[in-house]
């Protein structure tokens, strides 16, 4: 992959035509940040090197999460998503890799999602975590069977077998909230309930005695000898009424019916996104580029959609395995605008581990943003490729820090004119920073 992004700013200034390259085959990586604050032609840049890209043969996939709607490419495959459209992101599809991927993995994954955009406690993730679980088994997907992870199992059933979908969930967890809430009102679900709380009486008054220098109490000894036979006839009522043969197990689960009922109100926010419908994109499969419209989504929205993208794709390429050479470099490339939004700075987040682990699995990553302030050390480390088009003078002190310049070469930076690029090339220990005499990016796109 070879981008032409200009000339060599201070050789063409001494008449000598030198192309700057941002090509990945000497590149560590085809990771890039493009770091410019508002008008300064970031759009601009962004639609000039995806022109570039579609002429990469074989041609990678090409993402665009397209934040503000502006990143117009005439010839791309585009879908908008809001809350009106049928289509949408499934976030319950199997990788049916064995070392890669399951039902643990992606339940894992999910959690680790919605964690980080719209953080739940530890009880609601237990939760969460065992009705996703649950669900999965009732469609035929079990943790510990890796055969069990693809759609084609061998076994005859009634519907053919099918990845659960965020309505199937929230389905699915209202379900078990009425089960426990009726299952209360049984024979079984009272001696259960009833059976729980006569053992913690008598874990209290076993507790009491044990204390040292407690002296003997026959009043407490009696009062526990008679929750012992309490316990002993609810048990036996218990059992003598069972029903579904589950009830023990839902109940260590799903106890307590307010974080149930937590668990189901968050699995129904989530539906009513927008971001999680049955019907999959209608992108056109023959075209490379695939623009995600996404505008019409709130920010938190908007976090959620292209965490749970990249997820997939990355996923997808992990099932793949490394690239071989016959295959070409280049998978798929993401380009993400407003990069700073679907950051986060623990392992978790998709784009410090894209950045980490992409290359091997033919990924590249292309985030935009106005300030090099919102990522990591370890994420611009990572990163081969850093193009200045034009940040606000008070980052400039985080800027030199990060990148080990000059600060008089920021001084030089005119937007649609001269960018500042740095590039790490496999086998450099130092990585230079060019200035760079850019084409009129503005006519070419236009």
């Amino acid at each position: 992959m070879i981008i032409k992004l200009g000339q060599d700013d201070y050789l063409l200034s001494q008449n000598n035509h030198v192309d700057v390259n941002w090509d990945y085959n000497s590149l560590v990586n085809a990771h890039a940040l493009i770091m410019g604050k508002t008008g300064m032609g970031k759009t601009t840049f962004l639609c000039h090197i995806i022109q570039q890209m579609k002429n990469i043969n074989p041609t990678p996939r090409i993402h665009i999460m397209d934040v503000h709607g502006d990143i117009d490419i005439p010839s791309a495959s585009s879908v908008r998503f809001s809350e009106s459209t049928e289509y949408g992101l499934n976030p319950f599809v199997v990788s049916s890799d064995p070392h890669f991927g399951g039902v643990r993995k992606r339940v894992q994954d999910f959690i680790a999602t919605i964690n980080g955009c719209r953080p739940i406690g530890s009880k609601q993730e237990a939760v969460m975590r065992h009705l996703i679980t649950d669900l999965y088994a009732a469609n035929g997907f079990f943790v510990d069977n890796h055969k069990s992870w693809v759609l084609n199992d061998g076994y005859h059933r009634k519907h053919a077998k099918r990845y659960p979908t965020m309505d199937d969930a929230c389905r699915f967890s209202f379900g078990k909230l009425k089960q426990l809430i009726i299952g209360s009102d049984s024979k079984s679900g009272r001696a259960l309930e009833e059976l729980n709380k006569v053992t913690s009486k008598i874990y209290r008054i076993s507790k009491q005695q044990s204390l040292p220098g407690a002296a003997m109490d026959e009043a407490l000894l009696e009062k526990a000898m008679t929750h012992r036979t309490e316990a002993l006839n609810y048990f036996t009522e218990y059992v003598e009424n069972l029903e579904t043969g589950k009830e023990l197990e839902d109940f260590v689960k799903y106890e307590s019916k307010d974080v149930l009922k937590s668990t189901v109100e968050r699995f129904d926010n989530l539906k009513a996104t927008g971001i999680f419908k049955n019907k999959l994109p209608p992108f056109d499969i023959n075209n490379p580029v695939w623009r995600y419209d996404i505008t019409a989504l709130r920010e938190d929205e908007k976090r959620m959609f292209v965490e749970f993208r990249l997820q997939e794709i990355f996923s997808s390429a992990m099932e793949k395995g490394p690239v071989r050479g016959e295959e070409g470099i280049l998978r798929d490339i993401m380009i993400i605008d407003e990069g700073h939004l679907f950051f986060r700075d623990d392992q978790n987040n998709i784009l410090n581990t894209i950045s980490k682990e992409g290359r091997k699995f033919g990924l590249g990553l292309v985030c935009a943003s106005q300030s090099p302030t919102h990522f990591s050390e370890d994420f611009f480390s990572s990163v081969a490729t850093k193009i200045v088009l034009g940040v606000d003078q008070m980052y400039w002190d985080n800027l030199v820090r990060k990148m080990k310049i000059e600060q008089k070469y920021l001084q030089y930076i005119k937007p649609f004119h001269v960018i500042g690029v740095q590039m790490n090339n496999k086998g450099e220990m130092r990585s230079r920073f060019t200035m760079v005499r850019t084409p009129n990016y503005r006519a070419t796109t236009g």
